[in-house]
């Protein structure tokens, strides 16, 4: 009988080691951090205000536009407080994307790329005018 192990701790220690490292490096980029400046507001009503941030994910990506409907009775540092609970019904790169209210009404034109749309508010009816550069 042998008195050497089948196999060394090192090689068992090596892989676990890696693993933990490339677990590490996932977890620090989904959490990487993003930034919201409030770019512009629009009252809508009485009972809703839409808010425009400039989202930031670093030097390396361009600016993103983010769209909320926000309850108006709340201030300005409310809504940048809880901005990353809420979700944006409309994200694009348009920097000059046009809003507009009439008659209660959001109309909202958009010349680049709009990454999300989602029309869903019960308060407001949201009508959008998309097209390409």
């Amino acid at each position: 009988m042998q008195k050497q192990r089948v196999f060394k701790k090192r090689y068992i220690l090596i892989p676990i080691l890696l693993f933990l490292i490339w677990l590490g490096w996932i977890v620090f980029f989904m959490t990487f951090p993003v930034e919201h400046e409030l770019y512009k507001k629009v009252k809508i009503n009485n009972a809703v205000n839409l808010y425009v941030t400039q989202v930031s994910a670093g030097a390396m990506t361009s600016f993103s536009y983010h769209y909320y409907l926000y309850d108006a009775k709340k201030s300005d540092n409310d809504f940048m407080a809880n901005v990353k609970n809420e979700a944006a019904f409309m994200v694009t790169n348009d920097d000059r994307a046009i809003a507009e209210v009439k008659e209660g009404q959001l109309y909202l034109r958009v010349h680049g790329n709009v990454y999300s749309f989602r029309n869903v508010s019960d308060s407001v009816g949201i009508y959008l005018d998309a097209s390409p550069y």
